[in-house]
């Protein structure tokens, strides 16, 4: 007896009757139409068949701005994808030429080491002292030649022949 009379009062003081239905939760599990009245029906053509829905009316503007809309989303899809194949297309071709670089480097650092290892270069100032008679310049025989820059000099025309001569007679 007292478990009812406190069910009574806090039934009371939260707003209810004992005679309501209450369900816990925040959510609404469904609407249900009250007794006697009637859900509302879609709007049907007369004269035709009752699975026939009235389609709202669309003007030949409006197909027309979507076929142009879609023919323009058409046309930029194909440019990216054109766009995005020649992109492609062009890193096959520099990854190519890259391997193609490095193995003609190779062959080349191959070659050079095979040309200056085969080089003697003590054979060669024998040749040159005994075969061609050549001789170590003396110090008159050397021209000194100031340089304006480091590099290397450039002879533009033909030595004239006294200094050809003086530099033979010394």
């Amino acid at each position: 007896m007292a478990r009812r009379t406190v069910r009574r009062a806090r039934a009371t003081v939260y707003g209810r009757s004992n005679n309501s239905i209450y369900i816990d939760g925040n959510t609404v599990r469904t609407i249900e139409p009250r007794f006697g009245e009637k859900r509302p029906k879609m709007e049907v053509e007369k004269g035709h068949h009752s699975d026939h829905l009235i389609l709202p009316q669309v003007s030949l503007g409006y197909y027309l701005f979507f076929f142009i809309a879609l023919a323009v989303t058409a046309f930029v899809c194909i440019g990216y994808v054109r766009i995005h194949s020649d992109i492609t297309a062009s890193q096959k071709r520099v990854s190519g030429l890259e391997s193609t670089l490095s193995r003609l480097k190779e062959a080349n650092d191959e070659e050079y080491e095979r040309i200056t290892g085969a080089i003697d270069l003590e054979e060669i100032k024998r040749i040159a002292m005994t075969d061609l008679h050549m001789k170590y310049p003396d110090e008159s025989q050397v021209v000194h030649v100031s340089l304006e820059s480091d590099d290397y000099v450039r002879q533009y025309g033909s030595i004239p022949e006294e200094i050809k001569q003086d530099v033979l007679k010394k």
